[in-house]
């Protein structure tokens, strides 16, 4: 699967894309995040599924986004 990453440097900072990893488990794309994007330290990293991001755009009937879908 594949997993995008997101982090920031600092509390109150704004939460990046920082790239993104392929894994077989989520335990996995932590441990492949963190070995991966560690040169900075990051106060936050965090690690999402492709199939889990939900897209935003212009092309969306508004009746979806009114239903909520």
């Amino acid at each position: 699967m594949k997993y995008e990453v997101f982090a920031r440097i600092n509390q109150g900072d704004d939460t990046i894309h920082v790239g993104t990893v392929t894994a077989q488990s989520d335990r996995l794309a932590r441990m492949y995040a963190y070995n991966t994007f560690d040169e900075e330290d990051w106060n936050y990293l965090a690690v999402v599924r492709e199939e889990n991001l939900l897209e935003v755009s212009g092309d969306q009937p508004k009746r979806e986004v009114a239903a909520g879908e």
